[in-house]
């Protein structure tokens, strides 16, 4: 068990766990929101925090070539082990959001496993201002509007959903817009979605 009383163990941890794990919690911010246990990524934490170390030493050893003050010294550790992994998160984080790497793969005859583990996280990460119409399981049907103030739950063990905006059937399963009320679903009531593009000023189908 490291000593985290020893500050030479201590500064061994900072340098192999917590670069992982900040830029694990930072790119899982534009996916799923989620983490593993600990326990089960520790060995993500090490790959990730070897992959970041070799980018980030040639950068260590070209500022040690010059003069460093103590004062620079914990200011460029502080950089090296906190604000570096963060911004690398942030530019895995992106991309696996836009896809780049996944579509330049595509090109070449390659389908490599996507980062998004299920549809909805894929879905619902990426979606913009969509009308919807949600199929729940006794099929009662209801149309809506998603937009910003529309929520849709990450966690893989509460799947509900708000949509903002709900409109009533006229005739012919026209929509009509039926005044500001929204429709939250339960975890496990929905059968489907259906998206339709859209804006909120032009949703009134009806």
């Amino acid at each position: 068990m490291p000593d985290f009383s020893n500050p030479q163990s201590f500064s061994i941890i900072l340098a192999v766990i917590v670069p992982g794990l900040i830029i694990t919690f930072v790119r899982t911010q534009f996916t799923t929101g989620r983490m593993q246990k600990h326990s089960e990524a520790i060995l993500s934490y090490f790959t990730l925090s070897a992959v970041y170390g070799a980018i980030a030493l040639p950068i260590l050893d070209w500022f040690r070539q010059g003069e460093i003050t103590d004062s620079m010294s914990g200011g460029l550790w502080f950089l090296l082990v906190f604000i570096g992994p963060m911004t690398f998160g942030i530019a895995l984080g992106l991309i696996s959001k836009t896809e780049i790497i996944r579509r330049i793969l595509h090109e070449i005859g390659i389908n490599p496993v996507h980062a998004m583990p299920t549809a909805w996280d894929w879905k619902f990460g990426n979606m913009k201002e969509h009308l919807v119409i949600v199929t729940l399981k006794d099929d009662t049907k209801f149309a809506g509007y998603c937009g910003r103030k529309s929520f849709m739950s990450s966690d893989p063990s509460e799947r509900d959903i708000f949509i903002q905006k709900i409109y009533d059937w006229g005739d012919n399963d026209s929509w009509v817009d039926g005044g500001e009320h929204g429709l939250w679903v339960a975890s496990g009531e929905v059968r489907s979605i259906e998206f339709f593009p859209a804006t909120e000023q032009g949703a009134n189908i009806g």
